[in-house]
């Protein structure tokens, strides 16, 4: 039975990317299943890369495919983080996530696990409300005036920033000016209340993945060019439908001191804090 086998490496939203592009594969090419595997042959199974997943959805798009070797399993490892096909493909991937998917998406999370979450947090945001996601990770961070700027271009009623409670102190002060309301919940809490937000400035893989799955109705999208953008392999995140606005005139951070971290323990016990 050929099934579409994928490696789950990084955060719940990158598992999330991981899984879906199992499942597009599988449509693509007919296979009977898509499975979690953390068994990395790649001479018995036909090995899928960035590049090789890029080529793969750009024929597809085109109405065509690219010859394979249908009788083999198709090993998935990789980020496949290419918003062309996750638009193209979103009606489909959006049935998949529901409360009954048994599929997991990494050793210990299957899809009805995060769509059945229930958020720990106090505070849930509201359709007036806007909601900025900051996340430290392996991707250099926006410069705090720019997300500024464009925050006070966007009309709503209250501020929300989404952060895992370590952010560098000099970042975190810049947006001192702000009437806003800090987020650190759990990785659950922080999902889930992306998902819920109606305006999102999606600043983050993390991000994009809870606008993607979630109802919002306006997305602002900067737009991340740090691994090639849509000439690379690794990364291209910009529109998935019309209720997104992407700007790619996003400008890099640049700390003029040594990080100090917040420390997370500050926060109220419900993960909210007032700036």
């Amino acid at each position: 039975m050929p099934t579409v086998l994928f490696v789950a490496e990084g955060h719940i939203a990158d598992n999330l990317f991981q899984y879906f592009a199992a499942e597009i594969v599988k449509k693509i090419y007919g296979y009977d299943e898509v499975k979690l595997t953390i068994q990395v042959d790649l001479e018995a199974n036909m090995f899928v890369d960035n590049e090789k997943f890029k080529m793969m959805v750009a024929r597809y798009m085109q109405g065509d495919t690219i010859p394979i070797d249908a009788t083999r399993n198709i090993l998935l490892m990789g980020s496949f983080q290419r918003s062309e096909i996750f638009e193209y493909e979103r009606d489909h991937l959006l049935s998949l996530f529901h409360k009954d998917n048994e599929s997991y998406v990494n050793r210990t999370v299957r899809v009805k696990n995060i769509v059945n979450y229930q958020s720990k947090l106090s505070v849930q945001p509201q359709e007036t409300d806007l909601t900025l996601h900051i996340r430290l990770g392996d991707s250099p961070l926006y410069d705090p005036t720019y997300l500024a700027a464009l925050i006070k271009n966007i009309p709503h009623q209250r501020l929300f920033i989404v952060e895992q409670g370590t952010l560098d102190t000099e970042y975190k002060q810049q947006f001192d000016e702000l009437n806003l309301t800090w987020i650190h919940g759990t990785i659950g809490d922080d999902f889930d209340f992306l998902m819920r937000s109606q305006q999102c400035i999606t600043t983050s893989s993390f991000s994009w993945m809870a606008a993607f799955l979630g109802q919002g109705k306006e997305i602002h999208i900067p737009y991340n060019d740090f691994y090639g953008g849509k000439e690379g392999n690794h990364q291209n995140l910009d529109e998935f439908n019309m209720n997104c606005k992407v700007y790619y005139d996003a400008v890099y951070w640049t700390p003029t001191s040594k990080e100090t971290p917040v420390n997370p323990e500050s926060s109220s016990k419900d993960g909210t804090e007032s700036a």
